[in-house]
């Protein structure tokens, strides 16, 4: 919803808390082999204008010669995408019923897309929720909460990318050996929720 192939700070987001979408001939959760962009195998939403205010807002232009972001750049930026679009109403508490009528309406003519969003992003709160709390326990998890966004948001957009990859409709899905290699490492690694 949130990415498309001119957005490298979400690419970073995702490929930095999802531990990357790559493509081998075997398949190695330990040795990850070269990285494939999850938007060629999977059409998403496209970016949207709360994506494009909260970049600027970041800083951020979208032109090739912007810096690779910072990870706490990338984590404010998915705090803000989350908060204006009103799926997240408090810091680490999303409104699925807001995400649910929000993206029945930008796509209404693409019930499946809106639906498997609305699942990824159910299926990926709990277990974001989890994971944030054992961060939290970690010093450099406690340090990092006390500089600035927290990171559940980034975490919560890197799961549902995933799942959003993993149960992709069929009418959005490019079929290639690449992209089903993507997708069998996405699988057997348990990248996502």
């Amino acid at each position: 919803m949130f990415l498309n192939r001119q957005s490298t700070v979400l690419s970073f987001i995702v490929f930095s808390l999802c531990h990357q979408i790559i493509t081998a001939d075997v398949i190695d959760c330990q040795r990850p082999p070269q990285l494939v962009d999850p938007a060629t195998c999977c059409k998403d939403g496209g970016r949207d204008e709360v994506t494009e205010k909260c970049a600027l807002r970041m800083g951020i232009t979208g032109q090739p010669t912007d810096p690779q972001p910072s990870v706490e750049t990338a984590t404010c930026l998915a705090q803000c995408i989350l908060t204006e679009s009103k799926y997240m109403p408090q810091v680490e508490n999303l409104d699925l019923d807001a995400i649910r009528t929000d993206l029945q309406a930008k796509f209404s003519n693409d019930s499946a897309y809106a639906e498997t969003m609305v699942e990824a992003f159910r299926k990926c709160q709990p277990n974001t929720l989890k994971k944030l709390q054992a961060f939290k326990q970690m010093p450099m998890g406690r340090a990092s909460l006390q500089r600035g966004c927290s990171p559940f948001a980034g975490m919560l957009l890197g799961c549902a990318y995933m799942e959003y990859f993993k149960n992709c409709p069929a009418h959005r899905w490019t079929e290639n050996p690449e992209c089903k290699l993507a997708k069998q490492f996405v699988m057997q690694c348990s990248l996502g929720a």
